[in-house]
């Protein structure tokens, strides 16, 4: 979030500085709790783009009478999105397994065919980001892992499920073009 919208948000809570800090700090505490019972495996972060939404927004000129209530609707759409995000990526994982468990020689072989090649492709540190994200696979260890992750590379979370979204993107598209191939 750049430091003008944050301001801005800072601002809409109240003109006092330290007042807003500490609305602030009561908004995001709510909102990890929202998540936490929404069962968002990530609360922190879902509260942290849920503010950071807000504030781009408001900065944007979107005019809001009530912070927390806006806030609020941002957080519904953010529950949403990670819910769905997470039953996709579940069921996708729940079908791949369940797929490998029927998968005959032949299969599997082609999988070596074909996957395996267009992850060589990858640079080593592609390939360890890879493994090491997808290295924890369920609930609140997940998030936890990837956060911590996030903050070995010094980055933020959502810049590191982009990153890896864009190296599945690049192997889907390998493994596409050697499906042809095949």
């Amino acid at each position: 979030m750049r430091q003008e919208d944050f301001a801005r948000f800072l601002e809409c809570l109240s003109p006092d500085p330290q007042e807003a800090g500490l609305r602030y700090i009561r908004l995001h505490k709510k909102y990890i709790g929202f998540f936490s019972m929404k069962g968002v495996s990530d609360p922190e972060s879902a509260a942290d783009e849920t503010i950071e939404r807000a504030a781009v927004k408001i900065n944007a000129g979107t005019q809001v009478t009530d912070v927390e209530a806006f806030c609020t609707g941002i957080a519904r759409n953010v529950a949403r999105e990670r819910w769905r995000r997470e039953q996709r990526e579940g069921s996708t994982f729940t079908l791949f397994v369940e797929n490998l468990a029927n998968n005959s020689d032949e299969e599997i072989e082609r999988i070596q065919l074909i996957l395996k090649p267009c992850f060589a492709q990858l640079s080593d540190e592609e390939q360890e980001l890879l493994r090491r994200y997808c290295q924890v696979l369920h609930g609140r260890a997940r998030a936890e892992h990837r956060r911590q992750m996030a903050d070995e590379m010094k980055t933020t979370v959502l810049a590191l499920r982009m990153r890896v979204t864009r190296l599945r993107s690049t192997l889907t598209d390998c493994v596409r073009k050697r499906s042809g191939e095949v």
